[in-house]
């Protein structure tokens, strides 16, 4: 049976998708740049569609798509209390964005949402709403209520949300932003901390997902893949001649400093030298963490350590994927 599975159509969230996946060794082909589906070259018997992030998550909800990539602020805002749309992974490592308040910076009290909600009483007694301007109705509204700020009116805006206060059709905007540099040159500043912080997802359709054990080794298999792929780019793999009379006296030294002798500890092995009569040397692998790179080369160094070389790791697999585990208990199923 085929894994139907759906990705951003275009722009940053296309490019960083595609990334991703070429560095699990997957790799999406199309005939042509204008068809929206396209195959999964790693993965058999799976479809990909592309589609808008939007609609990827109501489409997943539907049941039409089984898998898809998406935006956590766009699943916070449209999913509601559906729990037929499942978060397989709930952070793929790229569209990194906070959904925030702006007002004028002409409005040197407003700096708090304590501030807001006062404003809105004071809109009130003038007889008119705070009217806010965003393209997450939803998420602003119940995050208003939460918040104490209780009398305003929400604008739905579909094009550029930072322009609403300057155009005069609203006082202020709930928008997303990466740097803050789009609500800063249309004269707007942020208050208060992020409403939302979001990232991309990776979500699946329980209806489609449970039991359907195919469909599911396919999530395995992606999943697997994608968490390895990440965790890899977290660690350096090391090798280092070191001398020794013995494996156990060199790898007593290696393990004399726990955290950076490796994921489990080190492989040691006897190195043949080239030249005659040049015995004693061994060859030494561990697997640091990124930070502990240069502190593990200085060690191993101090202990007579010599043409140290270093490899980036490409993916580091566990014993099983922590992310399908929690979607087959989600899903009530047994692993596949």
């Amino acid at each position: 049976m085929t894994l139907r599975f759906a990705i951003p159509s275009k722009g940053s969230g296309y490019d960083a998708t595609i990334a991703l996946l070429e560095s699990c060794g997957l790799r999406v082909t199309r005939a042509n740049p204008r068809q929206y589906t396209a195959v999964l070259r790693g993965l058999p018997d799976t479809e990909v569609l592309l589609h808008r992030p939007a609609d990827i998550v109501l489409k997943v909800a539907e049941g039409a798509i089984d898998l898809g990539v998406t935006g956590y602020d766009l699943l916070h805002e449209l999913r509601g209390d559906d729990d037929d749309v499942l978060i397989v992974i709930e952070d793929l490592g790229f569209w990194r964005v906070e959904l925030v308040f702006a007002v004028p910076q002409s409005w040197i009290d407003v700096t708090s949402w304590a501030d807001l909600a006062d404003l809105a009483v004071e809109f009130q007694s003038r007889g008119r709403r705070l009217r806010i301007a965003t393209k997450y109705p939803n998420t602003v509204r119940r995050f208003c209520y939460a918040h104490g700020i209780n009398v305003f009116e929400l604008v739905e805006s579909q094009g550029a949300t930072e322009a609403a206060p300057g155009l005069g059709y609203a006082d202020i905007i709930a928008d997303i932003t990466e740097t803050g540099t789009a609500i800063r040159e249309n004269q707007l500043k942020i208050v208060g901390g992020p409403l939302l912080r979001s990232q991309a997802v990776l979500i699946g359709s329980r209806r489609t997902l449970r039991g359907n054990p195919s469909r599911l080794e396919l999530v395995r298999q992606l999943c697997e893949l994608i968490e390895a792929r990440r965790r890899g780019r977290l660690f350096y793999s090391l090798t280092a001649n070191l001398p020794g009379t013995s494996v156990e006296e060199v790898g007593r030294k290696v393990t004399a400093r726990h955290e950076l002798a490796g994921l489990q500890g080190p492989t040691i092995a006897p190195v043949w030298s080239k030249f005659a009569g040049d015995s004693g040397w061994y060859a030494v692998n561990v697997v640091v963490p990124q930070e502990e790179l240069l502190p593990a080369i200085d060690y191993l160094r101090s202990i007579g350590a010599s043409s140290v070389t270093t490899v980036q790791v490409q993916h580091v697999f566990r014993a099983q994927s922590e992310a399908f585990a929690r979607l087959c208990a989600r899903l009530g199923e047994e692993q596949v």
